[in-house]
């Protein structure tokens, strides 16, 4: 199965003359039979106006290109009622609300999933649209669940919301133990900051004020810590060196 962004801007070839017809612009969906029903042609192609390829006229789908045994097998929507039909009903998939016979919105179509053989709608990718939903919401949905696609609404069996909570529980509870080892990281990175602000801060204690040690550090008390270290460092480092040239 391929996600449904494959598709566009894949080019059109037709075999019989070996040329580039154009481009997919757009996909036009069957709700009824939750298909594909045809590929619109993008006119930057040969051809002025637009144009549409039904989907039982494509000899293949690849990666790279969909092929057509000729170009006659590119028509004018006009040309076509049912698929221009089709076409006014403007079902978009991405971006409708999905909807439980029970009357719950389980959130909204990020993508759905295409058979390149029959062209079948094979599962959705749904996610309620919050931050939250990212993590424990976002679950994929398979097209026997769904009753009805409508040009606003996906309606789906009251018992697949069971079925995507199933399927989002190991991304939660991965996301879960991930948030809580970088939590355990964060707070010992934090400890041992503090020890080595503390260590810092007997060894010169007569710089600080007595109620210091009853503070919290802060970043600019970490410079000023290791200012002082490095002071006295350079101080010992003259020391040494006078006296070497003395003796």
């Amino acid at each position: 199965m391929l996600p449904s962004k494959k598709f566009l801007s894949l080019s059109i070839i037709s075999l019989k003359e070996g040329q580039q017809i154009g481009f997919v612009r757009n996909l036009v969906i069957d709700p009824k039979t939750k298909a594909v029903a045809a590929f619109v042609v993008d006119p930057k192609g040969i051809f002025k106006d637009q144009r549409i390829i039904p989907f039982n006229r494509v000899t293949s789908i690849g990666k790279n290109a969909i092929t057509v045994s000729t170009q006659t097998q590119v028509e004018k929507a006009v040309n076509l009622p049912n698929i221009l039909e089709l076409l006014k009903e403007k079902t978009a998939v991405i971006g409708m609300k999905v909807l439980t016979t029970g009357g719950k919105t389980l959130g909204k179509v990020q993508e759905f999933y295409i058979d390149p053989v029959s062209g079948k709608i094979t599962c959705l990718d749904i996610s309620d649209g919050k931050i939250e939903g990212l993590f424990s919401g976002k679950a994929r949905l398979q097209a026997e669940d769904i009753l009805t696609m409508g040009s606003d609404v996906i309606v789906v069996a009251e018992e697949s919301e069971e079925k995507m909570d199933i399927a989002s529980k190991g991304l939660n509870e991965n996301l879960k133990s991930f948030f809580q080892t970088a939590s355990a990281k964060a707070s010992d990175k934090k400890q041992r900051i503090n020890e080595y602000w503390k260590t810092k801060k007997r060894k010169s204690s007569e710089d600080y004020p007595e109620d210091i040690f009853e503070q919290d550090p802060t970043l600019e008390d970490l410079q000023q810590v290791q200012q002082v270290q490095i002071s006295s460092d350079d101080e010992q480092v003259e020391s040494e060196t006078s006296k070497e040239s003395t003796s």
